[in-house]
């Protein structure tokens, strides 16, 4: 039974992979990605009613350099969302703590709304493209779930990388490792609806044992989908828009942002 029967829709917004620089308008394979992720904050702007949550899950700054955090966090605090952030394997960390904080621009890893209960999970491992769960978090994801299920609350999981395969060969090589420990946690609950995350620069969606997942497209670059190799696909940046209702079920949505679209370099071989 929910702890809140009059509870409301929750609207949240996603969106992934900034790939942001120290300085302005540098460009990732051939893409401006500050210009580019302008463009997309600007429809989220637009949107009628504003999101109640922003989740960003990732790859926020391509060099992890505090001056692109720092621009980024001046453009999200003037965003009049309630914003939360995890890392990814681009992005250090203890930058980001310090400078990705502030109004309504928040740092905590753990928040409730409604009747629903956010989990966001740190895969990032220093110096590497795939990630990792370590056992403490595990653990803390862990007590988190308990502490949701007592209040009765619905969950949505967030992470940077994928759990699984995306039938991708290059991709696939830097996902999350050991993903099977992940899956031993949640196979503990039954309140877990969905689990979003990043990385992969594709619209995506898998399902396993009622949990969905989905991945979010990039706010620059995106990667062609089932390629052997690295390609790029001329296809626009997007947010995805989720709304979860109090009974547990959601609905959700990828929007494309055409103002945001620049042709990549097709020939580049990696970055």
């Amino acid at each position: 039974m929910l702890n809140n029967p009059a509870a409301m829709t929750v609207y949240v917004v996603q969106i992934s992979d900034l790939h942001l620089f120290a300085k302005s308008h540098q460009r990732l394979l051939g893409v401006d990605t500050e210009a580019s992720f302008l463009a997309v904050q600007k429809a989220i702007v637009s949107l009628d009613p504003l999101p109640d949550v922003l989740l960003l899950t990732g790859d926020l700054a391509q060099d992890g350099s505090a001056a692109a955090y720092a621009r980024l966090r001046g453009y999200l605090q003037a965003l009049p969302i309630d914003t939360y952030w995890l890392a990814g394997n681009h992005d250090r960390l203890h930058v980001m703590n310090l400078e990705l904080r502030g109004g309504r621009l928040h740092a905590e890893k753990s928040f409730s709304r409604e009747n629903w209960s956010f989990i966001l999970l740190n895969s990032l491992v220093p110096g590497r493209d795939s990630g990792y769960l370590t056992d403490r978090t595990l653990l803390w994801l862990r007590q988190e779930l308990q502490r949701s299920r007592a209040n009765h609350h619905h969950v949505l999981l967030a992470l940077h990388h994928p759990p699984f395969s995306v039938d991708s060969d290059w991709l696939d090589q830097s996902a999350l490792q050991q993903p099977e420990r992940l899956f031993g946690v949640l196979d503990e609950f039954d309140h877990v609806r969905l689990v979003i995350f990043g990385h992969v620069h594709q619209e995506l969606h898998r399902r396993r044992r009622g949990v969905d997942y989905f991945a979010c497209p990039s706010t620059c670059v995106q990667f062609l989908p089932k390629s052997s190799q690295f390609a790029l696909e001329v296809i626009p940046p997007a947010l995805r828009q989720l709304w979860l209702e109090p009974e547990g079920s959601f609905k959700t949505q990828v929007q494309r942002v055409e103002a945001a679209l620049q042709t990549p370099n097709l020939a580049a071989k990696g970055y």
